[in-house]
């Protein structure tokens, strides 16, 4: 099945990636003063007619930079509603009125908030420590809190690129939408890219792979690809692939029936799968 494959499609296109940091191209860094910088990013897709749909997605980092210091929020969602409408006639053949009954619900719902504070140990390393939250009830996750303490490393810093690694221990509380909560210790190991493909083209990746030191079948990652072309000094837009994995996928209670067309007589609690993929189209607004 194709969603097995996903942790070879990680490594085929972290290398992909890692290929493009050609070094006859880099340059000395060119370092954002001290100060407050926000991204904001909005994209919406609204369907209607014979069929209706819309799509909300927002995302939004805060950042404020000090002299040896960094501190960010990031905070977002994703929302797909669909309207299904249910058409019936009321009459005769020759005389009838048509009854319409609509029914909107979400079909996607996926909403993030983390903070995160850098302080630079030395020249090309670092120490963070973070927080975060996550909501993806169409995933199996009502809530799922994370803390990390980590160190990193800049492993290369120039006009055009910007490529960071860090390795953390973190913390996890979870509550799925089916099942007992649960907490356990881990690992996190991740990386932040950031390619300046042309004078107004951006390339950037972040991968964030989690393991549960409880149990090590417990392997997540999100690995996030973007290109973002530059509109003008504010804007840009921004075009991303997002790969969400997990290897012990939460639970869906689904009836079961003994027969096709008959009521069902109890539940069963099967995964669900174990990759979501995400394809945006946004905005980027940015001040600074």
């Amino acid at each position: 099945m194709l969603h097995r494959r996903a942790p070879s499609a990680i490594l085929f296109g972290a290398g992909a990636l890692l290929g493009l940091l050609r070094p006859d191209a880099l340059v000395g860094q060119q370092e954002r003063e001290p100060g407050w910088y926000d991204q904001a990013e909005v994209s919406f897709v609204l369907t209607a007619g014979n069929s209706e749909s819309s799509t909300l997605g927002v995302k939004n980092r805060l950042e404020r930079l000090f002299p040896d210091s960094k501190l960010a929020f990031d905070a977002g969602g994703i929302r797909v509603e669909t309207e299904s409408t249910e058409r019936s006639a009321i009459g005769t053949p020759d005389d009838f009125v048509i009854v319409e009954q609509s029914d909107s619900r979400p079909t996607t719902e996926n909403y993030f908030a983390a903070l995160r504070y850098d302080r630079e140990i030395s020249e090309r390393s670092y120490a963070y420590v973070s927080g975060g939250w996550v909501r993806n009830r169409f995933a199996g996750i009502d809530d799922r809190w994370t803390g990390a303490a980590g160190v990193g490393w800049k492993l290369i810093e120039t006009d055009r690129t910007a490529f960071q690694a860090d390795l953390a221990a973190t913390a996890t509380s979870e509550q799925p939408v089916v099942g007992d909560p649960d907490s356990f210790a881990g690992l996190r190991l991740s990386w932040d890219l950031g390619h300046q493909l042309t004078e107004t083209t951006k390339l950037s990746s972040l991968l964030v792979v989690d393991e549960n030191l409880s149990d090590t079948d417990d392997l997540r990652a999100e690995f996030d690809n973007s290109v973002a072309v530059d509109i003008s000094g504010t804007l840009a837009l921004k075009t991303g692939v997002k790969l969400l994995f997990d290897n012990l996928p939460a639970l869906q209670e689904v009836a079961l029936r003994s027969a096709p067309g008959e009521p069902p007589s109890t539940t069963v609690l099967v995964p669900l799968d174990e990759v979501d993929t995400q394809v945006t189209v946004a905005l980027i607004i940015t001040v600074d």
